[in-house]
């Protein structure tokens, strides 16, 4: 309880900087709104978290332009499934309801691919992160809005969010046999002496893996829109073809490789038991399939 509040209060912090750049018009709108009420309930917020809350300068946000791009994402990804779904059908399925199905089938290939038959009941949680993370990439490419996902707060949340649900899925299917993962699966006499340095080792790698999936997508998000940044300073008439193609390109390459370590990082937490079985029956469809 006491991290997360330091990790707000240095949220809070880092955010005090962002009012001496241009604001956006919705940022603006928003904290205008909305900051009033904010601002008069986070000190309670504050004090049950163990943080002494610091009254906003003048010129700094009370609501912060991550969070603001972040609800906004939200809304568009709401409204979006929403209007694509539309009325679901079987025999006549709408245009919109045909790219949701590809979407979905795609991430359940991959998911096929990456962790087994098994995986298919991660399609909730890798495809949320595909949506979320895609949107909010692509939304630093459109004038007037910002990309959640150029600030560590929001990829930090992101990296944690996908450490936690895999953890806590190895622990759910396989109880206290899944710190055998940590091990390398040593048995007998290797166990107490080799297994306990791979456990250490293990238990690092793992602690660093938050780290590492919202660095990368921080760092390259940030870069991406920093090198637009100068681009267009340079040239703001043939330069914009240049940066939204890399822009675009960046935005879907991060979301693969963020979707993509995640569902590495679950295929570890299926049981030994579960591959054994899929092997098997991939094993019994090929031979059908030949006769």
């Amino acid at each position: 309880m006491r991290m997360l509040a330091l990790f707000l209060e240095g949220a809070q912090h880092a955010e005090g900087a962002e009012g001496e750049h241009k604001v956006s018009v919705i940022v603006d709108l928003f904290n205008r709104v909305l900051g009033p009420p904010v601002k008069a309930v986070l000190p309670s917020i504050y004090n049950l978290l163990g943080v002494e809350w610091h009254e906003p300068g003048p010129g700094e946000l009370i609501i912060p332009a991550h969070v603001v791009w972040t609800i906004v994402m939200m809304i568009i990804c709401t409204l979006g499934v929403v209007a694509l779904r539309g009325k679901l059908s079987v025999d006549r399925p709408s245009k919109g309801q045909q790219l949701l199905e590809i979407v979905v089938e795609q991430i359940r290939s991959l998911l096929d691919q990456v962790v087994g038959p098994y995986g298919r009941r991660y399609i909730p949680v890798v495809g949320s992160f595909a949506v979320f993370i895609l949107i909010g990439n692509l939304m630093g490419s459109i004038p007037g809005l910002g990309a959640p996902t150029e600030n560590i707060n929001v990829t930090g949340a992101l990296g944690i969010t996908s450490f936690a649900y895999y953890i806590t899925s190895g622990f759910r299917q396989q109880g206290f046999k899944y710190l055998k993962h940590f091990t390398g699966g040593l048995t007998g006499v290797m166990l107490p002496t080799l297994g306990i340095l791979i456990f250490v080792v293990e238990i690092i790698s793992n602690s660093v893996r938050p780290v590492t999936l919202s660095l990368r997508l921080y760092v390259n998000m940030f870069a991406d829109h920093q090198i637009a940044g100068v681009f267009l300073n340079l040239s703001p008439w043939l330069i914009p073809i240049f940066t939204i193609v890399l822009g675009l390109f960046v935005a879907f390459v991060q979301t693969f490789i963020f979707i993509m370590l995640s569902m590495v990082y679950l295929s570890e937490t299926v049981p030994h038991e579960e591959h054994d079985h899929d092997e098997h029956t991939h094993a019994t469809e090929a031979m059908a399939e030949a006769h």
